[in-house]
């Protein structure tokens, strides 16, 4: 079973980026000009990326996103870390794969965090679970 690194486990830098990956969506670029508090961004395989400055802003920018949409098949995954950019301008590394791989997990209108996201978060979401390492939005917050 896959694990997701802690920031204890994880050689992050002091003020690490938030990165957001989007699934389960045709239109990732069209979802990401609704996630209106981060930048955009692509990763080295093309894949649709927001960056934030911290994970709550993530978060609520995510669950504001959820919100008017409950039956949305898009998913979400989050990690921080600081993504390195190759020579097209486009971004890749661990903080990249970790949140692509997260947004693959998550369950449709869901956003799934990894336990380095889930500590910055202090408890201030609430977060289920997964058994891997990382953690699920719980259903609810951002749909109601």
């Amino acid at each position: 079973m896959e694990s997701f690194p802690s920031p204890a486990a994880a050689d992050a830098p002091a003020q690490p980026a938030t990165v957001v990956a989007i699934g389960g969506s045709a239109a990732a670029d069209d979802v990401a000009a609704h996630l209106r508090g981060g930048r955009s961004a692509r990763a080295a395989d093309g894949r649709v990326l927001v960056l934030y400055d911290g994970p709550a802003a993530a978060v609520r920018d995510v669950a504001g996103y959820l919100r008017p949409r409950a039956m949305t098949m898009v998913r979400f995954g989050l990690h921080v870390g600081e993504p390195p950019r190759d020579g097209g301008g486009r971004l890749s590394g661990p903080a990249v794969s970790a949140a692509s791989r997260l947004a693959d997990l998550a369950a449709p209108g869901r956003l799934r965090v990894s336990a380095a996201a889930a500590e910055l978060l202090g408890g201030t979401v609430p977060l289920d679970e997964t058994g891997d390492g990382s953690y699920q939005m719980q259903k609810g917050f951002g749909t109601g």
